[in-house]
């Protein structure tokens, strides 16, 4: 299979471009254990690809009123910050993609449900920052993943019509909002593999980014 001809790539962050969310899952396991309590990997699952506010209510309304948010976001957060100031890991296949469609002239976006701050540093952290034509974050919008939003923000930032742009995404989240805006879903999964009804709005599902490439590589 092959992909059509694109005005634009668009990508997710967090385990599309860099591979954190590994890291997030074991701080956050971790975080809630020293309150006795237990993220699953249902609520894990639930949760990806989703704004941090809405990942805090999901675990907020999982475990009550027994549970203190707070202490348990500064604790995480706190070592995540530890852990990803130095070195953030990139994904494999990113760097070798985004060199080619950087030599091609494409305009590139990130759609991310991270902050501007995270963002930021995290790309800049990982050398890829400078890739990036546009970053939309999660304080670029009313609305996070799944909502179409990011992905129509971000298509919009480069001025290309989103049926033109190419969407990678990891998450069910993503794909959902990727879809939504109209754009053309390739989903990498990283942590979940795709539930049917969600196979079902991807163009391409690919292992890796290298795979991606390597449909990618007719166009280029």
């Amino acid at each position: 299979m092959t992909l059509a001809s694109f005005d634009a790539v668009l990508f997710d962050m967090d385990g599309t471009l860099i591979d954190t969310e590994s890291a997030y899952l074991e701080e956050w396991v971790r975080a809630a254990k020293l309150q006795g309590f237990e993220i699953t990997q249902d609520l894990w699952h639930q949760m990806l690809g989703r704004p941090t506010i809405d990942c805090h209510q999901l675990v907020q309304d999982a475990f009550g009123v027994g549970f203190n948010m707070d202490v348990f976001a500064t604790e995480y957060r706190s070592r995540l910050n530890d852990r990803l100031r130095d070195h953030v890991p990139v994904m494999p296949g990113v760097l070798n993609l985004l060199q080619d469609l950087k030599v091609q002239g494409t305009p590139l976006a990130v759609a991310t449900s991270a902050t501007r701050k995270s963002a930021e540093a995290y790309l800049s952290t990982a050398g890829l920052r400078d890739y990036f034509n546009h970053i939309i974050t999660r304080d670029d919008v009313d609305q996070g993943k799944p909502h179409p939003e990011p992905f129509q923000k971000a298509a919009a930032a480069l001025s290309v019509a989103p049926e033109r742009c190419l969407a990678m995404e990891d998450t069910e989240a993503g794909i959902r909002s990727a879809h939504g805006a109209g754009t053309i879903p390739i989903m990498i999964p990283s942590l979940k593999q795709p539930a049917n009804e969600i196979a079902e709005l991807c163009h391409l599902i690919c292992s890796d980014m290298q795979e991606v490439h390597e449909h990618l590589r007719p166009t280029l």
